[in-house]
C-alpha cells in the first residue's frame, strides 16, 4: 500500500514539474510578443469599477475578423500602456461537486448556476434509479381472504358450527369421526349419519362421507338429501320386491340418481348459478347385511380379522372401463402435466353428483356392493381421498386396530397431513360388531 502511495506522489510531482515548464515557456512567448506589439489596457476612471481589466491584444493569433477589429480600435491618449499581467497559476481540476462548494465559499455569482445544474442532474439520476427499481420490482400479489365463518357443511351439526378451522372430532352412536380442512380453500367435506329402529328385531343405519369440488353448494345439498332419500327408498321398496337384495340395491341406486336430479334442478333455479359437484361413499346396514355404494374417489375399507378389504373402486379416468364408457359417449380423457387423467381435460373423477356441464360423461350411477355381516367383520373405514392419497388401506386398518377408539380417526388425519396431504381429510370409523351383537 505504501509503495502505491509513493508512486502516486511521484507521478503527481512529475506532472506538476511538466506543467511549470510549460507555463514558463508560455510566459516567455508572451513577453516576446509584448516587446513587438504592446497591449493596451483600459484604465479610464469610468472603468475603474469593473471587476477585472479588459485587454485588447493586437498581434496575437486571433481569427481574422477579430484581428481586423483590434487594428481599428483607437487608443485614447489618457490610457496607460502596461505590460500584461503574468498568467494566473493553473487551478487543479476539481470534481463537479467540489467546484460548486468552492464557488459557494468564494462568493462567485456563477456558483448558484452550477449548483442548480448539479441539483437537476441529481434529480434526474434519482428519477432514473426509481424508474429502474420499479421495473425490476415484481408486481404486488393481492391474496383475497375468504370469509369462511359459518361455512359448515350440512351434517356437521352443532359440533362443527363454532370451529372456524373446520377441525372436527365426533363420537357418535356406533361411529367415530375426525375431519380437518386443507390449507388451499374452504372446507368442502361433509358427513351424514341416520339411524332408525325399524322393528324390534332389526336396525336400519346410514353412514356417509362426502367430498365436494367446485364450491360448497353441491356437497351441502347432497349431505343433507342423500341419507333421507336412501332410507325412504329402502323402506318403500321393502315389501315390493321378491328378492330383498335386489330391492335394496335398486332402491339405493334410485336414491342416488334422484338426489343428482334434484341437485341439477337446484343449480338451474339458483339465481347465483351454482355449480360444482360431490363424491360420496355410503354404507347402509339393514337386516344383517351391509350395502356399500359410492361415486368418485371416496372409499370404504372393511377390516375383517385385521385384514383390509376395499369395498369400493375409485371412479377415476385411470380405469380402463371408465375411459371406454366416456369415449363411447363422445367425450375424451386427457392426461395433465401432473399425470392425472381428466374428463374433457377438466375433472379427475368420472362419476359424481352434480357437474351439470359434464353430466353426459360424469354420471351419478353408483356402484353398489352387498356383504353379509358375519363374525370377523370388525369395522368399516369410510374416508375422502385426502386420506387415501397418502395412506394405504392396510395402514388405515392397522391404525384403527391399535386403539379401537375415537383417537384413531385423528391419528389417521395427522398421518395424512405429515405425509403432505393438502386436501380436506375426513375419516369415519363405523363399529360393525354392534350390529352383530344386536342380531344375536
Amino acid at each position: 500500500m505504501l509503495l502505491h502511495t509513493v508512486r502516486f506522489l511521484c507521478s503527481v510531482v512529475a506532472a506538476f514539474a511538466r506543467l511549470v515548464r510549460e507555463l514558463r515557456k508560455a510566459s516567455d512567448v508572451m513577453a516576446s510578443a509584448c516587446s513587438l506589439s504592446p497591449v493596451a489596457v483600459l484604465t479610464a476612471p469610468a472603468m475603474a469599477a469593473a471587476p477585472s481589466p479588459i485587454g485588447l491584444i493586437a498581434s496575437t493569433p486571433l481569427p481574422k475578423r477579430k484581428k481586423m477589429l483590434a487594428h481599428q480600435v483607437a487608443i485614447p491618449e489618457d490610457l496607460q500602456l502596461v505590460a500584461p499581467p503574468p498568467p494566473p497559476p493553473p487551478v487543479p481540476a476539481l470534481p463537479l461537486a467540489d467546484a460548486v462548494v468552492s464557488d459557494c465559499i468564494s462568493g462567485s455569482g456563477s456558483g448558484s448556476g452550477i449548483g442548480m445544474v448539479v441539483e437537476q442532474q441529481q434529480a434526474r439520476s434519482l428519477a432514473k434509479k426509481a424508474a429502474w427499481a420499479a421495473r425490476r420490482r415484481p408486481s404486488t400479489l393481492v391474496i383475497p381472504v375468504a370469509d369462511d365463518a359459518g361455512e359448515v357443511a350440512a351434517g356437521w351439526a352443532a359440533a362443527a358450527a363454532p370451529v372456524k378451522e373446520a377441525d372436527v372430532e365426533v363420537v357418535g352412536d356406533g361411529f367415530w369421526l375426525a375431519s380437518r380442512a386443507g390449507p388451499r380453500h374452504a372446507m368442502e367435506d361433509a358427513y351424514a349419519v341416520l339411524t332408525d329402529k325399524n322393528h324390534a328385531d332389526s336396525q336400519l343405519a346410514f353412514y356417509g362421507v362426502f367430498d365436494g369440488h367446485g364450491g360448497r353448494a353441491a356437497v351441502d345439498f347432497v349431505s343433507e338429501r342423500l341419507s333421507k332419500n336412501v332410507v325412504s327408498a329402502v323402506l318403500a321398496a321393502a315389501g315390493t320386491q321378491t328378492s330383498e337384495d335386489d330391492g335394496v340395491s335398486a332402491a339405493i341406486r334410485a336414491a342416488y340418481l334422484a338426489t343428482d336430479s334434484e341437485l341439477l334442478t337446484q343449480h338451474q333455479t339458483d339465481a347465483q348459478g351454482s355449480s360444482g359437484g360431490a363424491c360420496a361413499a355410503t354404507a347402509l346396514v339393514k337386516g344383517g347385511d351391509l350395502y356399500v355404494a359410492h361415486l368418485g374417489d371416496c372409499r370404504a375399507v372393511l377390516s375383517r380379522g385385521g385384514v383390509a378389504t376395499a369395498l369400493t373402486a375409485d371412479h377415476t379416468c385411470a380405469r380402463e372401463e371408465e375411459r371406454e364408457r366416456i369415449e363411447q359417449e363422445g367425450g375424451y380423457v386427457s392426461r395433465s402435466g401432473s399425470g392425472v387423467w381428466r374428463v374433457q381435460g377438466s375433472l379427475a373423477v368420472s362419476r359424481a353428483f352434480g357437474d351439470g356441464a359434464l353430466k353426459r360423461w360424469v354420471v351419478a350411477e353408483p356402484a353398489v356392493t352387498r356383504l353379509p355381516l358375519a363374525a370377523g367383520c370388525d369395522f368399516l373405514v369410510i374416508a375422502s381421498d385426502g386420506l387415501w392419497d397418502k395412506v394405504s388401506n392396510q395402514e388405515a386398518v392397522d391404525a384403527v386396530s391399535r386403539s379401537r377408539a375415537a383417537s384413531s380417526c385423528r391419528d389417521l388425519v395427522d398421518m395424512a397431513r405429515r405425509r403432505g396431504s393438502r386436501d380436506d381429510v375426513t375419516v369415519m370409523v363405523v363399529d360393525l360388531q354392534r350390529f352383530l351383537r344386536f342380531d344375536q
